[in-house]
């Protein structure tokens, strides 16, 4: 949200849903996160 803002937070947004998918995966498990779900699905 708030980097849509123009407000740096220095967080990685990419990193985090690289990450999250992997654990996913990795536990085979479907992904929880409905922004996660949804962005990795735009970014597709």
């Amino acid at each position: 949200m708030l980097n849509g803002l123009g407000v740096e937070t220095g967080i990685d947004i990419d990193a985090i849903l690289t990450a999250g998918d992997f654990i996913s995966r990795a536990l085979g498990k479907p992904n929880g996160s409905r922004v996660g779900r949804a962005l990795l699905a735009k970014a597709a």
